[in-house]
């Protein structure tokens, strides 16, 4: 069993080798973006260690837009190109485990086949859909680097029909850009997204596409029948855009999670959590 962690970074490059070390495993190997905002040169040092590369092709990313898929899209893709992985696991650099690499390896390799990628639709109705119908039903034009687009984009929504998906009797699901999927759904989503530019027009036009890309196009695979709840701790109990940075206060809550990574973390603002996270484990690994 063999798995791949691609790790989506922008910044805190010591924050990121943290998260390197304690994903470390013999049979893990560790993908890094930087984006392409972000200067290399902090995080050239990552790949001194055994099993941890820097992705070559790197994309500028900023939040809601497309170009978060496009860096997911790119770094699976190496990843698929430079190995022979039975589990792709997509991490952004603020995650952190809760348990040992060697307990998650070992959770993968008891559960093979499955799919851990949430993948709510409409008929779930759970309040996050009501905000979601919005997105996929609306033109976005944050893609767009042009004087008057949130205008232009007023007029589309004024004047033309709600949009639809251009792939007949395909459903929309979505939920979180994090997951777990085995190499042959990795490989089956890039395939699928090659083969269908009309799939990535739409959703170029949606706001977090993100949210929505990965899981819809699982959802409506052949791999369906497998999927589960992603294996990401998320509190979104603060109602902000984002979700709430994890403190010290949340260990409790963290260590008997069922998930096997939670985020989000910033070292700049409480590193001793992730002190704290560490010690966990180590202790996991002597019992």
């Amino acid at each position: 069993m063999r798995i791949a962690h691609v790790i989506l970074a922008h910044k805190n490059p010591a924050q990121v080798e943290r998260l390197v070390q304690a994903l470390d495993h013999p049979d893990i190997d560790c993908y890094v973006h930087v984006d392409a905002k972000s200067a290399i040169g902090p995080f050239v040092h990552l790949e001194n260690r055994e099993r941890t590369f820097l992705i070559n092709h790197r994309t500028k990313v900023y939040w809601g837009q497309y170009s978060l898929v496009q860096a997911t899209l790119n770094a699976i893709r190496e990843v698929l190109h430079r190995g022979k992985y039975d589990y792709v696991n997509v991490l952004s650099a603020q995650d952190f485990p809760l348990r040992p690499a060697a307990d998650f390896h070992a959770f993968l390799e008891a559960n093979q086949g499955q799919e851990f990628i949430t993948c709510l639709t409409a008929d779930d109705k759970v309040d996050w859909w009501a905000d979601a119908a919005r997105h996929v039903g609306r033109y976005n034009f944050h893609n767009w680097n042009i004087p008057g687009k949130y205008r232009l984009e007023q007029l589309a929504n004024k004047l033309l029909p709600p949009r639809k998906f251009p792939i007949k009797g395909y459903v929309i699901a979505g939920w979180s850009n994090w997951f777990t999927i085995t190499a042959a759904s990795a490989g089956y989503l890039l395939d699928f997204l090659d083969m269908h530019p009309e799939v990535v027009r739409f959703f170029k036009y949606v706001w977090g596409a993100d949210e929505f890309i990965f899981s819809t196009v699982i959802y409506n695979s052949p791999y369906t029948a497998h999927v589960r709840e992603n294996l990401l701790y998320l509190d979104w109990t603060e109602g902000k855009a984002n979700p709430k940075v994890l403190t010290v206060a949340d260990l409790d809550v963290l260590i008997h999670s069922e998930k096997w990574f939670a985020r989000k973390f910033d070292a700049d603002i409480d590193s001793a959590v992730l002190d704290r996270l560490e010690a966990h484990m180590s202790e996991g690994l002597k019992a």
